[in-house]
């Protein structure tokens, strides 16, 4: 994909990390743009399908060309020619991950929804690592975390848009068996209900929204500003629903341009003045990661 149509992309469809991506070096942008691109094509697969299983049929193609080395679909021959380097079996997980999205969702647990959040964004993360050539375990560990929290807040926003695509995201052990048609027009208690899964998971999004930040410290300084800016953009979406009482029925939730702007000068006076983002502080909290599995970059005590 050619540099214009990857910062097309960005734009439309990106729009935190398009406005982030202005604080980055040329080079750093271009970048993002064309992973940002990557693996929105990936996963407009399944989002845009007509016939789910030629969607699931094409992305086991890919998934298998990539574990074979292989390059003859071209989303596989763009991961193969992609420069620097990006992880072959990050992006399986990425393509497994959204393989699950053209079969009927619905998640059953918390566990379950934490390995998702990690096939389709924890591993964003590990591939900007590798596109900022970041190769520090620990800061692969906080980038998963970063990764997760975002689409955990995105899970949160989107609730009623993936119904209406008959998904539910949003575990059984947190709402019960509620069909998405339910999520849609909730009776009063199952409202009540959605408002706690609501609360609980941005909670946990928060948690490892901590964890990310601190491992901004090992990005060079230009990519840290930038995405340090994305990662609050993206968390005043979750602040957002709160201050509703987390009610998604009633429209979606963005971030204004000027409420951006204002995140970005909070996000360089932090990288300026805070100590943690200059300096790795702490350790990871392997905890975060027990559900994980032994996908790649997890960290596991075992």
């Amino acid at each position: 994909m050619n540099a214009g149509r990857s910062t097309a992309s960005l734009k439309r469809y990106g729009t935190s990390f398009h406005f982030a991506s202005r604080f980055l070096s040329s080079d750093q942008a271009d970048r993002a743009a064309r992973l940002y691109a990557l693996c929105r094509e990936i996963d407009d697969i399944a989002d845009r399908a007509d016939d789910l299983n030629h969607a699931r049929l094409r992305l086991q193609s890919i998934r298998d060309e990539l574990a074979g080395k292989t390059a003859l679909d071209p989303i596989a021959k763009t991961v193969v020619s992609f420069s620097p380097k990006v992880s072959t079996e990050v992006l399986k997980e990425l393509v497994e991950g959204v393989m699950l999205d053209t079969l009927p969702v619905l998640i059953r647990s918390q566990d379950e929804l934490l390995r998702y959040c990690y096939q389709v964004a924890g591993t964003v993360g590990l591939l900007m690592c590798d596109i900022f050539e970041v190769t520090n375990v620990s800061a692969r560990y906080h980038a998963i975390d970063l990764g997760i929290a975002m689409q955990l807040t995105n899970i949160c926003r989107d609730v009623c848009e993936d119904a209406q695509r008959g998904r539910r995201y949003l575990p059984s052990d947190l709402v019960g068996d509620i069909a998405p048609e339910n999520v849609l027009s909730p009776s009063k208690e199952q409202a009540q209900v959605i408002r706690q899964a609501l609360k609980h998971l941005l909670e946990e999004a928060e948690i490892r929204y901590q964890s990310g930040i601190a491992g901004l410290c090992f990005l060079p300084l230009q990519s840290r500003t930038a995405i340090l800016i994305a990662a609050l953009s993206y968390r005043e979406i979750g602040v957002k629903i709160a201050v509703r009482d987390f009610d998604v029925w009633h429209g979606r939730v963005y971030t204004r341009l000027i409420r951006k702007g204002l995140l970005a000068i909070k996000a360089i006076s932090t990288i300026l003045f805070c100590k943690r983002l200059r300096k790795y502080q702490g350790f990871h909290n392997s905890a975060l990661h027990h559900s994980l599995g032994k996908n790649p970059s997890v960290h596991s005590e075992c």
